[in-house]
């Protein structure tokens, strides 16, 4: 009698064990339900929405009438911080040949009719806040500004720029002294896109 119960009991354990392996291998098979933490998880960015957070686009001025885009552009380095030497740069640092930073052509395509013009992209506070206001002088057909490059690359001053907030994403920028005419340039660092523009004489 003993050996059939302890028999029943061995085959009791066994269903048992059966049934519970059922049941894990369903679950993994179909997924948490419906409404989980695990089911709401959100899928990391992709490669095309990095690209759309960019933080410094759709830029435009207001030329008095109404809003102009402005078209971005990029410049390149040239002198010894432009390269990947830190005795260079720490020789320019310290009173060597200057660095300058490049655009091409003599004047830029974007004229501005006023001394402090409006600017307005979308992005974010921290770009709003590094964004400078740069100056630059022509020379053999070129522009270019003096630049310092280090944790935080520093250009010749244009002016300081007074930062708004219109909305979230949004954000105006602008002189906060008259500007001289010549060209001028919104920008990040050395390796971001730009916003050239230039100032008139009857706009001074």
């Amino acid at each position: 009698m003993q050996s059939e119960i302890r028999v029943l009991g061995r085959r009791l354990l066994l269903t048992l064990a059966i049934a519970i392996g059922i049941a894990l291998l369903h679950a993994v098979a179909i997924g948490p339900p419906a409404g989980s933490a695990a089911a709401t998880t959100p899928a990391p960015p992709s490669a095309s929405s990095a690209v759309e957070a960019f933080t410094f686009r759709d830029v435009v001025f207001f030329d008095g009438a109404a809003w102009q885009d402005v078209k971005l552009t990029t410049g390149s380095v040239e002198g010894p911080a432009g390269g990947t030497s830190p005795t260079a740069r720490l020789k320019s640092g310290l009173g060597g040949p200057k660095t300058y930073f490049l655009l091409g052509g003599d004047a830029s395509a974007v004229r501005v009719p006023v001394p402090r013009p409006r600017f307005r992209f979308a992005g974010d506070e921290g770009t709003a806040r590094r964004l400078q206001l740069a100056q630059f002088e022509v020379k053999d057909g070129v522009r270019r500004t003096t630049v310092e490059i280090g944790k935080v690359a520093t250009f010749k001053k244009g002016s300081e720029l007074e930062v708004t907030k219109v909305s979230d994403g949004l954000w105006e920028v602008k002189p906060k002294k008259s500007l001289q005419p010549g060209e001028y340039a919104l920008i990040l660092s050395e390796s971001d896109p730009v916003a050239d523009f230039n100032v008139g004489e009857s706009g001074y």
